[in-house]
C-alpha cells in the first residue's frame, strides 16, 4: 500500500527540524532523532506516515510493549520519553496545532454548532481530515468516509473497524436533528456485529457467582499477591473486566471447552484452558500478539495467583513475554 500524503507535519518533518537547530546541544538532538526513528520502528511505520505532533501519538505510544517492540522496559520508556520531549519542542518551535490540521471555516462553523462534546469529538478527527484534504462539507459521501478510514489506519492507532466507522456515520447522521444547517446527505452505519458465542446467563451459575464476587472484591481496598495494598477500581474498571471476561468465557467455548466445564473462576483460569484462548486470540492477532493479548495473558495469570495454580503458567508466561 502506498505511503499516505499526510495532512499535517510528520516524524520526519520534526527529525528535520531537530537536525537543523542550533540551540539544541548536539547530544539531545541526537537522542530526539534517535527515538523518533526506533519508535517509527516499532510502530511499523515510515517516519513520514506518522503525524509529528504529541496529541496524536501518545495513544499510539502508550500502546507499545517491551515484549512487541523487542526492548527491555526502561529502554522504551526512555525513547518514549525523548520522543514527548522532540514533539512538544517541535509543535512549539514550528507552532503545529495541537489537534491536527486546522478547520477551513465550512468545517469550523460546523463544528461550532454542535452543542455537545460527545459529538463534537466523535466527528473531529473526520472534519479535520476533510478539511485537510479541500473536502467540503456538502462533498461529503461514502468515498469520503472509506478514504478517511484508509488514512486513519496508516496514520494513527485509532479503531477502524466497523464499531468506529459507526460511531462517526451515526454521529453525523444525527447531526440534522440538532441542528437544522446540518448536512442532509447520510453515512451508512455498519450493522451491529453478533454477539460471539453463548449468553452469558447460559453459563454454570457457579462461574457467575464466582465472577460478580471477583468483581466485588475490586471495589475494595484489597492486597496483591505481592503484599501491596490496592485502591478500589473505578466503575469504568470493572465495566471493561467484566466484559473482558465475559469475551474469555465465550472464546474459551468457541475454541472447543465443553461450557458445562466452566463451573467457576478456578475452572476458567485453568492452565489449559487459558493456553487454548490465548493461542486462539494469538492467531487472530496474527505474528506479534497485540497488547490486549499480552494484557489478557498477565490479567489471567493474576487470577491464577489467587487459586494457586500461578505455577503451571510458567510456559505461557514465557511464550508472552511474561516474566516467571
Amino acid at each position: 500500500m502506498d505511503k499516505p500524503t499526510l495532512i499535517e507535519p510528520s516524524f520526519a518533518d520534526a527529525i528535520r527540524a531537530i537536525e537543523a537547530a542550533t540551540d539544541l546541544p548536539p547530544q539531545k538532538r541526537a537522542q530526539w532523532v534517535s527515538a523518533l526513528r526506533q519508535i517509527a520502528k516499532a510502530l511499523d511505520k515510515p517516519i513520514e506516515t506518522l503525524p509529528g505532533r504529541w496529541t496524536a501519538m501518545q495513544l499510539s505510544l502508550k500502546r507499545l510493549h517491551p515484549a512487541i517492540v523487542g526492548a527491555n522496559a526502561k529502554t522504551l520508556a526512555n525513547q518514549k520519553s525523548n520522543v514527548k520531549a522532540a514533539l512538544r519542542w517541535f509543535s512549539k518551535e514550528y507552532d503545529v496545532s495541537p489537534r491536527g490540521a486546522p478547520l477551513t471555516l465550512a468545517w469550523a462553523a460546523l463544528r461550532d454548532g454542535i452543542d455537545e462534546y460527545g459529538r463534537k469529538a466523535r466527528l473531529s478527527g473526520f472534519m479535520r481530515y476533510c478539511s485537510g484534504r479541500g473536502i467540503a462539507p456538502e462533498a461529503v459521501n461514502e468515498t469520503t468516509l472509506d478514504d478517511y478510514f484508509a488514512y486513519r489506519k496508516q496514520t494513527t492507532s485509532l479503531a477502524t473497524n466497523s464499531a468506529a466507522r459507526r460511531s462517526v456515520a451515526r454521529t453525523w447522521n444525527a447531526g440534522a436533528e440538532y441542528d437544522s444547517n446540518w448536512l442532509r446527505q447520510k453515512l451508512v452505519e455498519p450493522p451491529l456485529q453478533a454477539v460471539e458465542g453463548p449468553a452469558w446467563e447460559d453459563f454454570p451459575e457457579g462461574l457467575r457467582r464466582n465472577m460478580e464476587e471477583y468483581l466485588a472484591g475490586l471495589q475494595k481496598i484489597r492486597k496483591g499477591s505481592n503484599g501491596k495494598r490496592y485502591r478500589p477500581c473505578s466503575p469504568k474498571t470493572i465495566r471493561t473486566r467484566r466484559a473482558e471476561l465475559v469475551a474469555f468465557a465465550r472464546k474459551a467455548v468457541k475454541v472447543g471447552i465443553p461450557i458445562g466445564k466452566l463451573i467457576s473462576l478456578a475452572a476458567l483460569v485453568h492452565p489449559l484452558v487459558v493456553e487454548q484462548v490465548i493461542d486462539a486470540y494469538w492467531r487472530e492477532n496474527g505474528e506479534e500478539p497485540k497488547i490486549y493479548t499480552i494484557e489478557l495473558a498477565s490479567k489471567m495469570l493474576a487470577l491464577a495467583r489467587s487459586t494457586g495454580l500461578d505455577r503451571t503458567f510458567a510456559p505461557l508466561s514465557r511464550n508472552i513475554g511474561e516474566a516467571d
